[in-house]
């Protein structure tokens, strides 16, 4: 996704940061799907930095509670109405609203999920995916080699 969305971020003057924990699994998901939710997600940290001083995005990847978790993470002015957040056509979108909630639909449609994490300064989302069936067999396997 990175090489995807790099040159037009760096156009704009936002600073990026991807730490990805070694060893993450492959997860369930539609490719097509999951980097539409990603590029949703850079999207509208882009349109949140728009008029900010400090502009960077922070995307990290890890295992947690069994689960692939990355964090979008960026520092523009947070969410004024969290609640409204995954609902289509909401007031106020910038576009028709219905970003979120689409990216929601994509990560529920193969078990994973989509959540807004409050933070003192700037935005938070929070994709999570279920790793592969394969891939934690095979990491199970490497585990028990010499």
């Amino acid at each position: 996704m990175w090489p995807i969305s790099e040159p037009a971020l760096r156009e704009t003057g936002i600073t990026t940061t991807w730490n990805a924990a070694p060893g993450l699994p492959l997860v369930h998901a539609d490719h097509h799907g999951l980097l539409q939710v990603f590029l949703n997600l850079v999207r509208n940290s882009v349109r949140a930095l728009e008029n900010g001083a400090n502009r960077e995005i922070h995307v990290s990847a890890a295992v947690e509670r069994d689960l692939v978790v990355v964090r979008f993470r960026d520092t523009g002015p947070g969410v004024a109405n969290p609640e409204q957040l995954f609902r289509p056509f909401q007031p106020g979108a910038q576009s028709v609203g219905l970003g979120l909630y689409i990216s929601r639909a994509i990560l529920r449609s193969h078990g994973g999920g989509l959540r807004y994490e409050k933070e003192e300064t700037g935005s938070c989302f929070t994709v999570e995916l279920w790793p592969a069936e394969d891939s934690i067999q095979e990491q199970r396997w490497d585990r028990t080699r010499p």
